[in-house]
């Protein structure tokens, strides 16, 4: 039994149905390229947070320190837990394509291995969010990220627009979280599960953590990504949800996770740099897309014909930036409208 200083915390019963469960299949997948103790910290962090039953998805792009044994073993000792091991780094774009191809359906939530999880039941608030989107708007058809708390005084992440998602007691269901809008003392128990998710509609996904529907993802036009080692993927993503008319935000008083990498090393800035700029394969996805360029190359020769924008699929995912060039900061257009028929927006006042 616990007390009023330390009540029971919630217990998962894989048994029974949860109103905010919006997904009954959850793919955790991570990309992994050396930084070993990077990646220890993910794991940890994901088993001691979860506390939901979840499938794990590995890639592993060609690590070259102890990594690849640390997750043989891993796999070994937890039979969710499924690596793709790449013999040599294919980049990031490639890894994100594997991910694309490997799940199936219910809601995937992608990592990077810097990323280790803060939050206690972080994906119980992350299915809430999406229920209370579904409440809102009929559909579960966003991508929400979670905040990493050491990044936002850069000011990398930006919301154009708060809204509050509300989910009444009714279609509610234990734990309280963080969303919780009643005190756990209210005398009206019809009150007691009273939440509201605060999401920040965005331009920019960053690319370091995010959630979104399987049916979603599979959507994505991730083959047309630049093959980089590094770079341009939340670029891309989030050109590829405007194209789709899928809205995305961040989970603005939900769980939080921390950025293990951040801030770089001038070490770290400078191997990143050229991995900026280096091609990883020589695909068909490559070569599709340097046809694309080529195309655009040629028309913009043509009197009176601009080039336009470089690669294909909304805008995102072009070349590596030219040597000796900082990619600069991106212009990042405003997010899609509310689905059709939906109640406009009530923004925070």
């Amino acid at each position: 039994m616990g007390n009023p200083f330390n009540p029971d915390l919630f217990a998962f019963d894989p048994a029974r149905s949860y109103a905010w469960r919006a997904f009954d299949r959850v793919t955790v997948a991570v990309i992994a390229w050396n930084r070993l103790e990077m990646t220890q910290a993910f794991f940890r962090g994901l088993y001691r947070t979860t506390h939901l039953p979840v499938e794990v998805l590995v890639v592993d792009n060609g690590s070259e320190d102890a990594t690849p044994d640390y997750l043989a073993a891993l796999a070994a000792a937890h039979p969710e837990i499924r690596v793709i091991a790449n013999r040599r780094n294919i980049g990031k774009p490639r890894a994100l394509l594997q991910i694309q191809q490997a799940v199936t359906d219910g809601l995937v939530v992608m990592f990077d291995n810097d990323i280790e999880l803060l939050s206690n039941y972080w994906l119980v608030h992350v299915l809430k969010a999406f229920h209370a989107a579904r409440l809102r708007y009929g559909t579960t058809d966003f991508a929400f990220g979670l905040r990493l708390i050491n990044c936002e005084e850069y000011g990398f992440r930006f919301a154009v627009q708060q809204e509050v998602l509300p989910i009444p007691h009714a279609a509610n269901d234990l734990p309280r979280t963080s969303y919780a809008a009643a005190s756990k003392d209210t005398p009206d128990p019809s009150s007691l599960l009273d939440e509201q998710v605060v999401i920040g509609w965005t331009g920019h996904l960053l690319g370091g953590t995010g959630a979104m529907p399987v049916s979603v993802l599979k959507q994505l036009r991730l083959d047309e990504m630049y093959p980089k080692a590094i770079g341009g993927d939340d670029t891309h993503v989030s050109a590829e949800l405007r194209r789709l008319g899928v809205r995305f935000g961040y989970i603005e008083n939900g769980p939080v996770a921390r950025h293990n990498d951040w801030p770089y090393t001038e070490e770290k800035v400078e191997l990143y740099t050229a991995l900026m700029q280096q091609r990883t394969v020589t695909d068909l996805p490559y070569l599709r897309w340097k046809w694309r360029d080529l195309k655009r190359r040629l028309i913009g020769a043509l009197p009176g014909r601009s080039p336009g924008p470089r690669g294909g699929g909304g805008g995102g995912g072009g070349g590596p930036p030219a040597a000796g060039r900082s990619p600069g900061p991106r212009q990042e257009a405003s997010p899609p409208g509310p689905p059709p028929g939906a109640k406009p927006l009530d923004p925070l006042k």
